[in-house]
């Protein structure tokens, strides 16, 4: 699979590059630089350009890994495996990483686990990266919206407690919206999360405004420590109406994949989020 954006050789290495600089990052490795056209001075005396490179220190040892990435439309000959042999012979304490866009010929196969030389497939994501696991949905659906435009309280000035409550503050102040209610089994709610239980959405009526009165029953506004019964509550409400529809594919979501090439297994994903270069 063609990876996407991906028209020269150039890109196909600055995309191994970010695949090997995130595989250290999230290894917790952020000191090493994974650099693209290196120049690397072999034993012999000669530079060879390496397309991605990296070193590091182990156990007081400078390591080197070089990687060679070939953006071909068929599979890699046995050349391309010795070129790298002769890459990781001239420059000690080297590690050969041979990366490529569909596979390797049987020759290079064998030559390479010979010489722990390894072999990389780097492609764009397919169908069956996703077998076991969902791909894609679509979610198609309506969303209606009550939308209080008023909301007027009435208290039961006939209550005992209410009249009690009432004496030194009166809950004219109180956001109706946002008042707490409470039922005689000790429960609360906000009253906008009563009124959704209470209002009937009809899409008949969508974008009118309707006025309804409703009388809850034993039902208080709480205050601090106070508490007021209700009598009715005069709401103005209008519905609203969005429709939905979300198609949602994860192929859209990797912009490559690095998988072993022997063993097939997956070792990393590169997100589309990541910024050209």
């Amino acid at each position: 699979m063609k990876i996407e954006g991906v028209k020269t050789s150039t890109d196909y290495e600055k995309v191994a590059q970010r695949v090997y600089s995130a595989i250290l990052a999230a290894q917790g490795i952020d000191t090493v630089d994974v650099r693209h056209n290196v120049g690397v001075l072999g034993r012999s005396g000669v530079e060879h350009q390496i397309d991605v490179y990296w070193k590091f220190r182990y156990a007081g040892i400078e390591h080197k890994v070089l990687i060679e990435c070939k953006h071909y439309s068929q599979t890699i000959d046995l050349i391309h495996a010795r070129n790298m042999l002769g890459l990781v012979t001239d420059i000690p304490n080297s590690q050969g990483v041979l990366v490529t866009t569909v596979g390797f010929q049987a020759g290079v196969v064998n030559l390479c686990a010979h010489y722990g030389i390894g072999l990389k497939r780097l492609r764009g994501p397919q169908g069956s990266d996703w077998d076991g696991y969902i791909q894609k949905f679509d979610v198609h659906g309506d969303i209606y919206r009550t939308e209080y435009l008023s909301v007027n309280l009435t208290i039961d000035e006939s209550d005992p407690e209410t009249v009690s409550s009432l004496q030194g503050a009166a809950p004219h102040s109180i956001d109706a919206l946002n008042a707490v209610l409470q039922g005689n089994s000790g429960e609360t709610r906000t009253i906008s999360s009563w009124l959704d239980s209470c209002i009937t959405v009809d899409p008949q009526k969508i974008g009118e405004v309707v006025d309804v009165v409703l009388t809850p029953v034993d039902t208080y506004i709480t205050e601090g420590l106070k508490r007021f019964k209700l009598k009715s509550v005069k709401v103005q409400h209008t519905l609203s109406h969005h429709q939905i529809d979300i198609n949602f594919d994860a192929m859209d979501l990797v912009k490559a994949v690095l998988e072993d090439f022997n063993s097939g297994e997956i070792e990393h994903t590169l997100s589309t989020n990541i910024t050209e270069i």
